[in-house]
């Protein structure tokens, strides 16, 4: 509403009204304000008059973290990780004791002197037991949530698959799919599992194999772990039809003075050097911290696949242009990608580790792309949708002047501040599909963001 309106309206709510009639006995009297308020309604304020008339109300919302889909034994085995890595590392009292400290120390060590941190500093078995006690656990958390609640074809492995998992310290992204994934227990899978640490790599080939044989089945067989001591670029014997990474490239772009858009280039070129182009169903994950650094890291690693012939299978709903690509030089107030969710369930043991070690989580945050071969680089649909997917990419915000809850959301049609009039209430993470707008050119725009707004 423009000034003169407002002051149109308001003139004519003031103005003279049409003499009453009296009310019969049987008709309830109503008030001056409410005659007045039939005549004209006032009009809406300027920041709800940002928002479509009608919301399209969503079809259905898909979670991303939901912990009641890990399998029951795998949520057994997350809950007392700390007995099965005693047993495996073969801890000492004294070593027990002193974990907490060690791993604050070691903390420090990965945060604040990463400048000083040296490569394969993970062949100390001091640092491993911290590393595979506090580090490893919760990264166990975050996928195992991860991975029960992708679609089941995107991480879909066929008998006989090559895997691949570079920088795979304690084999955490293998272990992580184990648990999460039961259908894939009972077939043939080799994992090269890649680090500079080959002490990492036999704890974690210990710990899988422990872990294994406590949720294997009649005829069924642990996967075949190979362990290849070398960074990225080392060579292995077989092409891979499934290749993983996680928290490694946030690691290795700290070290160096190139822009990560060069970055992301070079090190997809060096991850498709590993793929099966045999493989029409090759794929690529990558996992790093939630932070906005490596958030802009992965949102570059995706276009760079893209433009390699491969497209997104997860967390993005589209194949179009990234619309949450962190800060850059253009647009230094970037929304970035992540997904995020409460820690209060989690092992009430590592909760107590963490605070004992004065490192206390209140939420688990990840950024990451899981990518699936086309054969075809930046493929689109041919004819426009009826429903709009759009990913949950933030907790609730409250939008004071609606009196109502909005979220942040990745879209094909770009970012979106989704206005929940519906009382939908989705998590971080939630993929919740909608009617597509009628007229995209219509929507307003968030003030503040830039988002366009749309009410669910």
């Amino acid at each position: 509403m423009n000034k003169n309106e407002e002051t149109a309206w308001y003139d004519k709510a003031r103005g003279k009204t049409a003499k009453k009639q009296k009310p019969r006995k049987e008709e309830r009297t109503e008030s001056k304000d409410a005659v007045s308020a039939k005549r004209s309604r006032p009009a809406k304020p300027a920041y709800t008059q940002a928002r479509p008339e009608k919301p399209n109300k969503p079809k259905c919302t898909k979670p991303m973290f939901d912990p009641k889909n890990i399998p029951a034994d795998s949520a057994r085995i997350i809950r007392n990780f700390d007995s099965i890595a005693a047993e495996v590392l073969n801890l000492s009292s004294k070593q027990k004791i002193l974990l907490a400290r060690n791993i604050k120390e070691l903390s420090h060590r990965l945060t604040d002197d990463r400048s000083d941190r040296r490569l394969g500093y993970m062949n100390d078995a001091s640092t491993i037991a911290s590393y595979v006690n506090y580090f490893m656990w919760w990264n166990l958390v975050r996928l195992t949530r991860l991975f029960s609640n992708l679609d089941k074809d995107a991480l879909d492995l066929d008998d006989n698959s090559i895997c691949l998992d570079i920088g795979s310290g304690p084999l955490t992204i293998p272990i992580a799919l184990w648990l999460s994934r039961p259908d894939l227990r009972s077939k043939k899978i080799t994992f090269y599992c890649m680090d500079l640490s080959q002490t990492a790599l036999a704890a974690g080939e210990e710990l899988y194999l422990s872990i294994a044989s406590k949720t294997l089945k009649e005829h069924q067989e642990p996967w075949k772990i190979i362990r290849v001591k070398g960074a990225l670029g080392t060579g292995i014997k077989e092409k891979a039809d499934f290749i993983t990474s996680g928290n490694m490239f946030n690691e290795i772009v700290q070290s160096s003075q190139m822009p990560s858009d060069f970055l992301a280039k070079k090190y997809t070129a060096q991850l498709l050097s590993y793929s099966n182009n045999a493989n029409a169903n090759a794929k690529i994950l990558i996992v790093e911290p939630g932070d906005p650094h490596s958030a802009r890291l992965v949102s570059l690693f995706r276009d760079s696949l893209m433009r390699s012939g491969f497209n997104p299978l997860a967390p993005c709903p589209h194949i179009a242009e990234c619309p949450m690509q962190g800060r850059t030089t253009a647009n230094p107030a970037g929304k970035w990608c992540n997904f995020a969710f409460d820690t209060s369930d989690a092992p009430e043991k590592l909760i107590a580790l963490s605070k004992n070690a004065n490192l206390s989580k209140d939420r688990a945050v990840l950024s990451f792309v899981l990518a699936k071969k086309t054969g075809d680089a930046l493929v689109k649909p041919e004819k426009k949708s009826k429903t709009l997917s759009l990913r949950v990419a933030s907790d609730f915000i409250r939008l004071t002047e609606l009196h109502k809850s909005g979220y942040y959301a990745c879209s094909e049609i770009g970012l979106v501040l989704a206005v929940d009039m519906s009382g939908v209430h989705p998590a971080n993470g939630d993929l919740v599909k909608t009617k597509m707008p009628d007229s995209i050119k219509e929507l307003k725009h968030d003030k503040k963001s830039g988002a366009l707004m749309l009410s669910i």
